[in-house]
């Protein structure tokens, strides 16, 4: 697989519970989420707490790199906290030792000391302090700078990077916009009150309206008793830290008030489960209709099915829309709101389920995907795919453009049978692999579906032969991208019989070399000659082609039939089924013992097709049962006439004039046609399965180019 190797650095205290060190855990669970990175993280100060680590997922897979102890030997400016100066040279020296993909800052004064170094082409610093109320000429330049320098920027919304873009007058292309994220709803809340109590995550601070939250629990309460209100946070910031101790005594003498500190994002997550209404309102200073950041604490409180309250300002009505009920602006109404929130059970469902909705989007495997697919972008690393089946004989076509892309690896798992392989091998070519296809719905396909690791994609193409099978009963569907039928009627038997959703499956058709068998008839050619292209097992009806040619040949003796395949004693699993082998003796006994033998032309199965067509007028597809039957398509792009059986699903690729339902209407089909003088209007049909179409089918499903 196709790993980046990543640097993070953050200007933050990661030993502090707040807004920026939640940013840097969601940052790495992002990057981490699909396994498909390996993230190192240059600490600011070294780690003493581990509520805030704790919230990293994949945790024990993340490197934390102390510098005061990889770096003990340099003279610090500081003893417990890095200067922007100092990280910008040990983000130059690792970079030099761990050739990352991608390095990440946080922080205007750090980015800046990371321009006009080797580090900066890979640098994608995350643009949070860009005041855009005091746009002076000097902090525009140092912004322009940081744009002009590194190949991509970070931005938290919409808002945010059109605003940059337009104070600096730039593109707006190279920022990536990186949000605030939540877990995953593994299923939908119930959106109702459990118990009667407000939810506070974050820090004190007098623009984030902690004393108003407080004031309002206290006069909302009295008129609803059962009232209670959670806070979460141990950090004081500005005039209220000069308070702290004075505060925390204040609170714990309030009733039902619940202040738990410092927790992890966890435990705070946890205690928003068991809340009931969010409390997200801030100052109009931070929340107004400039403002360019989302609350993370707005997401966080709306995933768990909790209203949140806040002020009604543009961003919130982009996601909650003009009447949603608890918007407040003022003191008051934050009173009257978290009264209406609990006295209005019909109302709070209303709002709970409007913010649940707008939180969707924001979940980490959604938000996740965008962005690795954006860093993947940047990174000269060749993307790898993995064909893995018993049989290629058509896909070695796409296997073989494949092989020919300078930008992709291509990896084969041969498997010896539906079911049979080198399990450890195959583990291996898993580990490699960005994409897996696999060829034929059976056990290849329930072994990498079970199988398959986060940011992996797995695609499945399905013929025929899976339908009597049960293995496609048995693929963890959640793990496949999509499953690929070759045509519109396989497509409508796949969803019918397997529990295929419907939304995974598309239709990609088998390809027909069209070049290839676009070759003027040759001297051999006769208007007479009939083809047959692979004539096992039974179900190919060998006996309706023999048939054809006596009844033809009854009427003029010019008729031939040319065979052209492998034939039974050639295939070993055929050998030990009597019942074919006794099918097969009778038809070449008839033969054998027919007037009209020396007209049946029997010649081996090779890759000489292409030329074999060029003698031949009409092809027959004389089957009980195919998915697609390339035979007589391909017979279409050498300007043979196809003649084909009305097996399930015929009529949805070729045409109905050239569909019979017996030995007699295929007879006087022929018959009428061979005298047929005009040119055949096959090739916009058989264009259809060109290669140039059906490679660009496949690319645009299977997206290894983006």
């Amino acid at each position: 697989m196709k790993r980046l190797k990543i640097l993070i650095y953050g200007d933050q205290n990661l030993n502090i519970l707040d807004g920026s060190s939640i940013w840097m855990t969601s940052l790495i669970n992002i990057l981490s989420n699909e396994n498909t990175a390996d993230i190192h993280v240059l600490l600011k100060t070294p780690i003493r707490r581990k509520q805030v680590i704790s919230n990293i997922n994949r945790l024990r897979e993340i490197t934390f790199i102390n510098p005061f102890t990889t770096f003990h030997k340099h003279k610090f400016e500081e003893k417990i906290r890095l200067t922007p100066s100092e990280a910008s040279v040990f983000i130059n020296v690792l970079d030099q030792e761990n050739n990352y993909d991608i390095v990440i800052t946080r922080g205007k004064q750090v980015t800046l000391h990371c321009l006009n170094k080797d580090v900066t082409k890979k640098l994608i610093p995350y643009i949070t302090d860009f005041d855009h109320s005091n746009q002076d000429s000097e902090d525009l330049k140092l912004y322009r700078e940081i744009y002009n320098q590194c190949p991509r920027l970070f931005v938290q919304t919409e808002e945010m990077r059109d605003f940059i873009a337009n104070a600096l007058k730039v593109s707006p292309e190279k920022f990536i916009i990186l949000p605030p994220t939540v877990k995953d709803s593994k299923e939908k809340p119930e959106f109702k009150i459990n118990n009667y109590s407000l939810i506070y995550t974050g820090k004190f601070a007098s623009d984030w309206k902690t004393k108003e939250l407080i004031k309002a629990y206290i006069e909302a309460k009295k008129k609803v008793d059962t009232l209670t209100l959670n806070i979460a946070g141990d950090k004081f910031q500005g005039e209220l830290a000069e308070r702290k101790e004075q505060i925390i005594e204040y609170i714990q003498g309030i009733s039902g008030l619940n202040w738990v500190g410092a927790v992890s994002r966890g435990q705070s997550l946890k205690l928003i489960e068991h809340s009931d209404v969010g409390y997200a309102f801030r100052s109009s200073e931070i929340d107004n209709n400039n403002s360019l950041e989302l609350s993370t604490k707005f997401l966080e409180y709306s995933i768990a099915g909790k209203p949140v309250l806040v002020r009604k300002i543009n961003q919130y009505v982009k996601l909650l829309g003009e009447d949603y009920p608890f918007y407040c602006d003022s003191f008051d109404e934050l009173v009257d709101k978290i009264i209406l929130a609990f006295e209005k059970p019909d109302l709070y469902k209303k709002a709970a389920e409007k913010c649940y909705n707008a939180s969707l989007k924001f979940q980490i495997s959604h938000i996740s995907s965008i962005i690795l697919e954006e860093l993947y972008k940047l990174s000269d690393r060749k993307k790898t795919i993995l064909f893995a089946g018993h049989d290629f004989k058509f896909i070695q076509w796409y296997i073989d453009y494949m092989e020919d892309q300078k930008d992709i690896n291509v990896l084969i798992d041969k498997w010896q049978g539906h079911n049979k392989h080198d399990e450890e091998k195959s583990l291996n070519f898993l580990k490699q692999a960005d994409i897996i296809f696999c060829e034929w719905g059976l056990g290849n396909s329930v072994f990498y579906s079970n199988n398959k690791l986060p940011g992996q994609r797995l695609f499945i193409r399905v013929h025929r032969q899976e339908l009597t099978t049960e293995y496609l009963q048995n693929v963890k569907y959640e793990n496949v991208e999509n499953v690929l039928a070759i045509s519109p009627f396989i497509y409508e038997e796949f969803a019918r019989i397997h529990p295929i959703p419907r939304n995974k499956m598309k239709v990609i058709p088998n390809m027909v070399n069209v070049k290839k068998f676009s070759k003027p008839k040759s001297e051999e050619f006769s208007k007479y000659h009939i083809g047959i292209l692979g004539i096992l097992p039974q179900l190919k009806r060998l006996d309706r082609a023999v048939d054809i040619l006596e009844k033809l040949w009854n009427r003029d003796s010019r008729f031939k039939l040319y065979i052209k395949s492998r034939l039974p004693h050639e295939l070993a699993w055929l050998k030990n089924r009597p019942d074919e082998i006794s099918y097969y003796d009778k038809i070449f006994e008839k033969i054998e013992n027919a007037p009209w033998k020396d007209n049946v032309i029997i010649e081996s199965h090779g890759e000489d097709v292409a030329e074999w067509f060029q003698k031949i007028n009409f092809t027959l597809s004389t089957s009980d049962i195919e998915s697609f039957h390339l035979a007589p398509m391909e017979g279409m792009a050498s300007n043979t006439i196809p003649i084909v059986f009305n097996w399930e699903g015929a009529n949805t690729l070729y045409p109905e004039e050239n569909i019979v339902t017996s030995v007699d209407e295929a007879v006087e089909l022929i018959f009428s046609n061979v005298e047929e003088k005009e040119d055949r209007q096959y090739r916009t049909l058989v264009e259809q399965y060109s290669e140039e179409n059906i490679t660009e089918k496949l690319n645009s499903a299977i997206s290894i180019f983006k």
